[in-house]
C-alpha cells in the first residue's frame, strides 16, 4: 500500500511540473494562428495584449496590380494606377483627374481608342513598343483638356514643344494638342502671345478637320510680336481641338484661350420716308 501511494505522489509531481512548463512556454513564446490570408502574432504585455498584424494580402495586391490586361476602359483615375498590357493595350473612356497619376505600358503598343482626358493636375505616362514615354497633348487621341464651358472663360498653358512629336500635318515641327467643349455659342480667341518666337496655330472640329489656322497676325488684338499666331472665331456648341506649334523650330509656346459672349449687331432698313421697315440681327 505504501508503495502504491508513493507511485501516485511521483506521478502527481511529474504532472504538476509538466503543466508549469507549458504555461511558462506560452508566456515567453508568441502564439501564431492563421486568420484568412493574414497572420496574427500575440505577445503577453501585462494586463493587456499587443497584437502585431502582418497583412499578407499586400504582396498579393501588388501582384494583381501588375497582372497584364488587354483593355482599360470606363475609368476615372484619381490616385496612382499602373496598367500593363499583355501585348497590345487598348484604352477607352478614361479620365485622369487632378491628383491622378496613370501609367500605361505594353510590349507591342498602347492604343488610345475613344474619349481620353487628362485634366489639369493629372499625370499620364505611356510606354508602347519599347516604352517611349508620351506626354499628354502629344496627339489628338490624348489632348490636354481645357474644360467644358457655357459661359465666358479664360485659359493659359505653357509647353515646350521640344518634348513632343510632330503628329499634325501643319508645319514640320513638334506640336501640342488641346481640346475644349462649348455648351453654347461663344466667341473664342486663341493666341500665342508671349511665346518663344514665330508660331503657328490650328483650330479643328470634333472630327479633327481644320476650321481655321494662322501664322502671322498684325490686326486688332494682335500680339506684340506679330509673328505669333492669333485666331478669333464665333463657335457653336460642340467639341474643338487646338494645335500649337512653331513655324520652323521648337520651343516654349504659350497657348491663351478666351471665351466671351458674342456681340449682337442690329442693322435697320428704312423706307424713302425714313420709316424703319426691318431689322437685321447679325454678329
Amino acid at each position: 500500500m505504501k508503495f502504491k501511494a508513493y507511485i501516485k505522489l511521483c506521478l502527481s509531481l511529474i504532472l504538476l511540473f509538466a503543466v508549469n512548463a507549458i504555461v511558462s512556454a506560452q508566456e515567453t513564446n508568441p502564439i501564431t494562428k492563421e486568420s484568412g490570408d493574414s497572420i496574427y502574432q500575440k505577445k503577453s504585455a501585462g494586463p493587456a495584449e499587443t497584437v502585431i498584424e502582418n497583412i499578407a494580402d499586400s504582396m498579393l495586391t501588388e501582384i494583381q496590380t501588375r497582372a497584364c490586361v488587354n483593355t482599360f476602359t470606363n475609368q476615372t483615375v484619381s490616385t496612382s494606377v499602373y496598367v500593363e498590357g499583355c501585348n497590345t493595350l487598348t484604352v477607352q473612356n478614361v479620365t485622369v483627374v487632378s491628383g491622378g497619376n496613370l501609367s500605361l505600358s505594353a510590349p507591342s503598343e498602347v492604343i488610345i481608342n475613344g474619349t481620353f482626358d487628362v485634366l489639369l493636375g493629372g499625370v499620364l505616362n505611356v510606354g508602347g513598343g519599347g516604352g517611349v514615354p508620351i506626354l499628354p497633348g502629344d496627339n489628338i487621341q490624348i489632348p490636354i483638356s481645357i474644360g467644358t464651358f457655357g459661359a465666358p472663360f479664360q485659359y493659359s498653358d505653357s509647353k515646350n514643344t521640344s518634348g513632343y512629336t510632330n503628329a499634325y500635318v501643319g508645319r514640320p515641327t513638334n506640336d501640342v494638342f488641346y481640346t475644349f467643349t462649348l455648351t453654347t455659342t461663344l466667341n473664342v480667341t486663341i493666341n500665342h502671345c508671349g511665346s518663344f518666337g514665330d508660331t503657328y496655330l490650328h483650330l479643328l472640329n470634333s472630327s479633327g478637320a481644320s476650321i481655321a489656322y494662322n501664322d502671322d497676325y498684325s490686326g486688332a488684338g494682335c500680339c506684340t510680336n506679330t509673328s505669333q499666331a492669333y485666331l478669333n472665331q464665333t463657335l457653336n456648341a460642340g467639341t474643338y481641338y487646338i494645335v500649337s506649334e512653331g513655324y520652323g523650330s521648337n520651343g516654349n509656346i504659350i497657348t491663351n484661350v478666351t471665351g466671351t459672349i458674342p456681340q449682337i449687331i442690329f442693322n435697320y432698313n428704312y423706307d424713302s420716308s425714313g420709316n424703319r421697315i426691318s431689322r437685321i440681327v447679325g454678329q
